[in-house]
């Protein structure tokens, strides 16, 4: 089976990417539902400069990245960026980074295309392809020249969609598996609704400016038979790389819809979505965050599963298409990446650690973090797959979101009675922390040390808030299942 191939809908990541002028703020933003099967340990690291987690050390003093999933050793730089590491234990796709200069990067599986190089799977690269450009680039355009060097020296072992984001601009980054890649830039004045597909429709290969790619990308689907240069079609790199019954199925495209429809207004057909769209008012944080929140798909209803006992979002994936917001949801995460601010007020991470229509997205700051060598508090540093620690983050809020999904008709109000007020006061909080300047009177240092630790105090409230609600349920005697 292909390593991106989901077992149902349990791996479709959604993603969503802003322009910088199609942005209220101004500033670019990605937003990310991580979705995996099972429910999966997330620990988040800031990694120093220099330092290379998982890393061999030969006698000879070469450090090396062993493939989990391959034969494959890949040689890494002694001299490397610090970065943010969003770890998701036990899933070697799943996670996301953010290092130094502000280069942001999360993935997504591309479900299946008409690649079929099973060689690969003994000798690509995989796992360490997200972290290699964390450590290295500079910028994100850099991030997917070095990405593009890696998969063609290598092959990639899977089929996989990268994107690829700094404050200047973000680049959707396609591997539809072996050696051939294509990025293109998401504009300025739109949006982009990545939802485990390949997206990218025609593209201009000798405008790289918006395109990147392999050299060989137009003529390997040629040698393929994916594509006829002599008929009156362009060239479709979704057409040519992206299997029909992939690229028409519900399980992507009905998000896309959703997606476009909640940010932009507008209606696409679920057989001819667009790369991007301008949407028709600037986007405002508030907006990204209902649209990954978003529990019913475009034009259909929950009432149904609202109904119906056990899980609510495992009974709307019965019910209807698959919605954006999904019982797998790992973490949602929305990044900011401000142009106009300085050093470590430029990157504003939200995340919501668990399924996000259940929980407040509070503020970290990552940058500050890096520039005062702090870690994450010791709650989201830790979990242990195996034992129920309710000190962990994880235990906390899957307990919590566990608790509400079980009876959302009832709970759900009094969750977002409890956690809106939160992300409100983080939101304005973040606001007044954005119109800091550096001066006579304060330091940069003293701005990343007030930044960590509002970030650091927001997250563990939110934590405080889940905890005092799961005893309440407990106390009044109402059973909080738990499922593994």
């Amino acid at each position: 089976m292909r390593l991106s191939e989901p077992e149902g809908d349990e791996l479709d990541c959604t993603t969503i990417v802003v322009g910088r002028s199609a942005s209220q703020s101004g500033c670019l933003v990605v937003g990310h539902n991580e979705d995996d099967a099972h429910r999966l340990v997330v620990r988040h690291h800031i990694v120093k400069a220099g330092e290379h987690p998982a890393a061999t050390r030969l006698r000879d003093g070469t450090l090396l990245y062993r493939e989990p999933h391959t034969s494959l050793e890949l040689p890494v730089p002694d001299d490397t960026l610090a970065y943010d590491w969003t770890e998701l234990v036990g899933q070697d796709f799943a996670d996301s980074f953010l290092n130094s200069e502000g280069v942001s990067i999360c993935c997504d599986s591309a479900a299946g295309t008409r690649e079929q190089q099973p060689e690969l799977e003994r000798g690509g690269i995989g796992h360490f392809l997200p972290q290699l450009v964390a450590e290295q680039a500079h910028s994100a355009r850099e991030g997917v020249l070095l990405a593009g060097r890696l998969v063609e020296a290598y092959g990639y072992c899977d089929a996989r969609i990268i994107t690829i984001a700094d404050q200047h601009a973000a680049w959707v980054f396609h591997i539809p598996g072996g050696h051939e890649w294509l990025a293109e830039r998401v504009p300025d004045d739109a949006v982009v609704l990545l939802p485990n597909y390949l997206i990218s429709r025609q593209v201009d290969l000798a405008n790289t400016d918006w395109f990147l790619a392999s050299a060989d990308l137009e003529t390997h689907a040629i040698q393929r038979g994916w594509y006829d240069p002599t008929g009156t079609e362009p060239f479709d790199f979704k057409g040519a790389y992206g299997p029909p019954q992939i690229n028409a199925s519900p399980l992507s495209t009905s998000r896309q819809q959703t997606g476009f429809f909640l940010l932009t207004g507008r209606e696409f057909p679920l057989d001819n979505m667009p790369f991007s769209c301008a949407p028709q008012h600037p986007v405002a944080l508030g907006d990204v965050m209902a649209c990954l929140r978003c529990v019913a798909p475009h034009g259909q209803s929950t009432r149904q599963a609202l109904e119906m006992s056990g899980s609510f979002h495992k009974n709307v994936a019965q019910t209807t298409m698959r919605p954006i917001s999904v019982w797998t949801t790992q973490e949602s995460s929305v990044t900011e990446l401000r142009s106009q601010a300085p050093g470590p007020q430029s990157v504003t991470v939200w995340r919501a650690s668990g399924i996000p229509d259940e929980l407040p997205y509070t503020p970290w700051y990552p940058l500050a973090m890096m520039e005062i060598a702090l870690g994450y508090p010791d709650p989201y540093a830790t979990g242990d797959p195996d034992h129920l620690d309710m000190s962990s983050a994880f235990w906390t809020f899957r307990l919590f979101v566990t608790a509400v999904d079980s009876d959302y008709a009832r709970r759900i109000a009094e969750v977002q009675t409890a956690v809106l007020p939160l992300e409100e006061q983080a939101i304005a909080a973040d606001k007044l922390l954005q119109n800091m300047r550096v001066d006579t009177d304060t330091s940069g240092e003293a701005i990343a040390r007030l930044l960590t630790a509002c970030g650091e105090g927001l997250g563990m409230e939110a934590l405080s808030i889940c905890r005092e609600l799961l005893r309440q349920w407990q106390t009044n005697s109402e059973r909080t299942p738990f499922r593994a």
